[in-house]
């Protein structure tokens, strides 16, 4: 085998010092390269022989030359289509619809003109349910308390004005739970005595003091059940108070001005005004 590559390797030599020969031949002849051709045609085709090549395989070996070379003529195009420059390859993203945009913000528009319809709605009704239990309270008879206790006194005159000043110090002493209870107790005993509607105002001045401003408005209201009270114009004062604390501004000034024109001489006047005023 080594001696085979040998005389292939002289052979080829040989065969490369005929062919610049003949190169050489054929610039100085010109017209005699055709004879040159066939003499190295015929020289290659001898050595072809003395290496035992057929031209089967030959032919076969041009074959897998060419197909190589196609190889790597596909394997460079692939090589030069993925240079693409890099802006052709930018990928934009896509922008949102002008339109779409658009449509959400009428949706929340309609929302919130929803929400404060609603509102509004909720308002007028709380509204109506205060005035609806105002007229009410309003509409019994003058004639007496609410209080049903009996007309004759479980209590002594002397003792109702003593319990009641005690009821009064608790309230004086922040003790507003123990004061409420007192005063309670002393309506359920005598609801006619001279000082049950004071009672009955300084419970609704014990919750307002505890901030159970609704509790308190429904005392308040309860004071003008009795006759001739010496505090329905603080208790009308206190009604506004208890509105205005619970945030409804309409109704705080409503019971204000209901104080400036039905007790135009309460001491409570100046500072109702200062309150609508800063209503």
């Amino acid at each position: 085998m080594f001696k085979r590559f040998l005389n292939l390797i002289l052979l080829l030599t040989i065969s490369s010092g005929l062919m610049l020969s003949c190169g050489s031949s054929r610039n100085e002849a010109g017209d005699g390269a055709s004879e040159d051709e066939e003499a190295r045609q015929q020289e290659l085709d001898e050595i072809e022989a003395l290496l035992g090549i057929t031209p089967e395989e030959k032919k076969a070996n041009e074959q897998k030359t060419q197909a190589q070379s196609k190889k790597e003529d596909d394997m460079l195009g692939l090589l030069d289509a993925d240079a693409v420059p890099v802006q052709e390859q930018t990928v934009t993203t896509p922008k949102k619809s002008p339109a779409t945009d658009k449509e959400v913000k009428n949706l929340k528009s309609q929302l919130e003109k929803k929400d404060l319809l609603i509102a509004d709605l909720k308002a007028q009704i709380r509204n109506q349910s205060e005035q609806i239990y105002q007229l009410e309270s309003r509409k019994q008879p003058a004639a007496g308390p609410i209080f049903s206790s009996g007309t004759v006194s479980d209590v002594a005159p002397g003792e109702y004005q003593q319990r009641y000043q005690q009821s009064l110090d608790l309230f004086h002493s922040s003790q507003y739970k123990a004061a409420r209870e007192n005063f309670q107790s002393l309506l359920a005993s005598d609801a006619n005595n001279s000082l049950s509607d004071n009672a009955q105002y300084w419970i609704g001045e014990c919750n307002y003091a505890m901030r159970q401003y609704k509790k308190a408005i429904m005392d308040f209201e309860k004071v003008f059940t009795f006759p001739q009270s010496n505090k329905n114009d603080a208790a009308q004062f206190k009604l506004g108070l208890c509105y205005e604390r619970l945030g409804d501004g309409q109704k705080a000034r409503e019971e204000f001005q209901r104080l400036i024109d039905v007790y135009p001489k309460s001491e409570f006047i100046s500072r109702a005004r200062q309150h609508l005023g800063s209503l």
